[in-house]
């Protein structure tokens, strides 16, 4: 059986150890540490050196608050190197005395979650829990570090009906508690990224998070016991764009190619990044209503860049235009790797917001 929950503080020591012995997990370590943005990573030893330091820092964790402190100046970093601008609206609505259920639109793996962590930590607020899919634990050692990071499992597989229902009523009891316990859920509004730039709610995610309440609440008054706010997260430049159109083809997903997926999206150039967060949704729904409402909301607070408005414009006109030189050149670049109906499919996750905002009479 699957196992839903995140790590504990008392587990968080015998984790380590373990990941520490995981030669495979040792190995991508310092396969990626890399040599272009150090000069001492150039010089001969220098990796060993930096993995015996990288050792060491494991060693001083013993809790998930130490763990997610390291993972605070990663991202830190991250922000730094690879985002031009990450800016952020709608956290001072935040009530910091409530827990809130945050479901957001879901472009990359681990970044979605963890912008949003970013902003409302730095604005005085606990870190949430982070669903995630059972396949990112299907390398363990990445399983490993995504529990010791808050995250739990939604799971989208069983050997049969029986026990896929069983393992989604663990995951909606899971969230229930933590929500009722005072802490924050971060959840994606669907199964998996959205690889065509379309963000659209699956209804089966909110059936879901009724599971565990049935008992006690019909689903019209789920706004009532949870606090749901939307997160709108934007990308100007989607570093994995080029792997999504592969995504969306009918070939079939190779081992480790979600974690490759994870480690490009962190490291790669993402220009400007926006994180909306919407005002907290009440009133009475019913399921079909609900999911309209996250994604009217989702799709309001939705940020278009340059990169989205050139590609609608190319699309729909064959109109090239020139004032929004930024973008253009991120095509023109674009097109000396990829076939022109690659780029054509890669313009269309771009524009596909625009159209989607154009649906919502915005």
């Amino acid at each position: 059986m699957i196992r839903i929950e995140p790590y504990k503080d008392e587990e968080v020591n015998d984790i380590l150890k373990k990941l520490l012995a995981n030669t495979e997990f040792l190995s991508f370590v310092e396969k990626n540490l890399n040599n272009k943005e150090s000069k001492f990573l150039s010089l001969p030893g220098s990796k060993f050196l930096a993995m015996q330091l990288f050792k060491g820092k494991i060693k001083n964790i013993h809790t998930v608050d130490d763990f997610q402190n390291q993972m605070k100046k990663v991202l830190s970093s991250v922000i730094d190197k690879t985002i031009e601008r990450f800016t952020y609206s709608g956290v001072e609505r935040l009530d910091k005395t409530k827990p809130y259920l945050f479901i957001g639109n879901h472009r990359d793996i681990t970044l979605d979650s963890a912008l949003c962590n970013n902003a409302i930590t730095e604005n005085g607020h606990e870190t949430t829990f982070n669903a995630i899919g059972d396949n990112l634990a299907d390398v363990s050692w990445m399983g490993d570090l995504l529990r010791l990071n808050k995250c739990f499992i939604i799971p989208r597989s069983g050997e049969s009906k029986k026990e896929i229902y069983s393992n989604l009523m663990r995951s909606s009891s899971f969230i229930k508690e933590t929500l009722e316990s005072g802490n924050h859920v971060w959840i994606a509004q669907k199964q998996g990224r959205s690889k065509d730039g379309k963000d659209y709610t699956d209804s089966a995610v909110l059936k879901m998070l009724h599971m565990s309440l049935r008992k006690e609440i019909s689903f019209e008054e789920i706004t009532d016991k949870y606090n749901i706010v939307t997160c709108s997260i934007s990308y100007e430049i989607d570093p994995l764009a080029k792997e999504k159109i592969t995504s969306n083809s009918e070939e079939e997903k190779k081992y480790g190619e979600d974690v490759s997926h994870i480690f490009k999206g962190i490291m790669n150039n993402k220009g400007q990044v926006h994180l909306s967060i919407g005002e907290q949704i009440k009133g009475r729904f019913n399921v079909e209503e609900l999911t309209k409402k996250i994604d009217s909301e989702i799709i309001k607070n939705y940020k278009l860049w340059e990169t989205n408005e050139y590609a609608f414009k190319f699309l729909k006109d064959n109109l090239h235009d020139s004032s929004l030189r930024r973008a253009k050149n991120y095509y023109d670049e674009l097109l000396a790797t990829v076939t022109k109906d690659e780029l054509n499919d890669i313009m269309t996750q771009y524009a596909n917001p625009v159209l989607a905002k154009e649906g919502l009479n915005l």
